[in-house]
């Protein structure tokens, strides 16, 4: 009689794999859409503008001359030395291509936690964090350190913060400014003092720079400073461009530390497709006048979705100063944020992201991203609105 077969174990690194929930929330919402229903999707940061035409042509033009071999494992040289340059005039110092390597953001965070930290290391989040942060460092087997940045401070970094993370004696520090899920701006010197300190304490720091071309004010605030050895600043093509099927993104750093991404590049995908990169790279030339067309529509989508969700009475939440996402404090509701967001999809088709994604302290928040097509955005925040008007609670005057 045959035997049944014995499933091998997974690793011990298997077995700590997380993932993302907005992901698992986009799956039970495409199951929902093929059985016929219509989604309003505001779980994932998927921006629906259309991206510049100078990036589709180039990917394009790639393309229909067959260049689709392999690429640099640290990028191409000319994407390397485009965002170099870009960079340099942001902050007024010499920046070459060598202190720059081309990878998919969210594989730069595991990167930088990989290449930096050891098991059992220490490292400090400011919370609410990007869901990344949290993924990459359990799978990693880091100790993380949340450091909560109150609501009451519109979840800014401050000195008390910087001081309660330093006290932590981490191995490594991850900020997020503009912020994802919050759209809080840190004050420039403040983000400077952070530097400063991990300086003089020998603590490595990743500057999360994804939204910072987003801010609705226009300012840009970089910690890039690839001469000091203990900074690493990324960012990502994918919600500047609209682009984020391009899997894209960058650091800045030291020669040494960019070295060791491109090494890391090689071992887990060898490199990117060079198609793509070229598409970045026309990209650029057109950064900054699409950025503000973007920065003008999110900032009117947003203060029209906040001021909704505001005057309804039952939800609460801050006016962000940047990108394109709604921090939303559920607690009148009754609900918590899984059950919130399971009855959301289920009984009004609406698609948002449970607050715990960002932190276990935020279990009485979701996160509402309003970069789709603005009538389906609309019509989501309109659902959620009804939804909890549904459930009623304790009214709340307008904050």
């Amino acid at each position: 009689m045959p035997q049944t077969p014995i499933r091998p174990a997974f690793s011990s690194r298997g077995e700590r794999l997380i993932g993302q929930e907005m992901f698992r929330v986009l799956d039970r919402a495409q199951a929902l859409e093929r059985q016929g229903h219509r989604i309003y999707h505001l779980e994932l940061g998927n921006p629906r503008m259309a991206p510049p035409a100078k990036i589709l042509e180039a990917t394009i033009k790639e393309l229909h001359v067959k260049h689709v071999g392999y690429a640099p494992m640290a990028g191409l040289q000319e994407l390397r030395a485009a965002v170099a340059q870009r960079y340099a005039s942001l902050s007024g110092k010499p920046i070459a291509a060598s202190q720059v390597v081309i990878s998919p953001a969210n594989m730069l965070i595991h990167q930088f936690l990989d290449i930096t930290c050891n098991p059992g290391d220490r490292v400090v989040l400011f919370t609410p964090a990007f869901p990344s942060y949290w993924a990459a460092a359990a799978h990693l087997q880091l100790d993380v350190v949340p450091v909560m940045l109150p609501a009451r401070d519109g979840f800014r970094l401050s000195r008390q913060a910087i001081d309660a993370a330093l006290a932590a004696t981490p191995k490594a520090i991850i900020v997020n400014s503009a912020n994802n899920p919050t759209g809080a701006v840190y004050e420039p010197a403040i983000l400077h003092e952070l530097v400063a300190r991990c300086g003089q304490a020998g603590i490595w720091l990743l500057s999360d720079e994804t939204y910072a071309d987003l801010t609705f004010d226009g300012s840009h605030v970089s910690l890039a400073a690839p001469q000091v050895g203990h900074v690493v600043a990324m960012s990502s093509f994918s919600k500047v461009l609209s682009i984020p099927g391009f899997r894209t993104g960058y650091a800045l750093a030291h020669e040494t530390v960019v070295a060791k991404f491109a090494l890391s590049n090689s071992t887990l995908y060898s490199c990117l497709p060079g198609f793509t990169q070229s598409g970045c790279l026309a990209g650029l030339s057109v950064l900054d006048a699409y950025a503000a067309e973007v920065r003008a529509r999110n900032r009117r989508l947003i203060a029209t979705c906040h001021d909704r969700i505001i005057h309804a009475g039952l939800l609460q939440c801050h006016l962000p100063d940047a990108g394109f996402y709604l921090f939303v404090d559920i607690t009148r509701t009754g609900l918590d944020d899984m059950t919130f967001c399971r009855r959301l999809l289920e009984e009004e088709h609406t698609a948002a992201t449970p607050g715990r994604s960002f932190g276990d302290a935020y279990a009485s928040y979701i996160r509402l991203a309003v970069c789709g097509q603005e009538e389906d955005v609309l019509e989501g925040v309109s659902r959620t609105i009804a939804f909890t008007q549904k459930l009623g609670g304790c009214h709340v005057q307008a904050a």
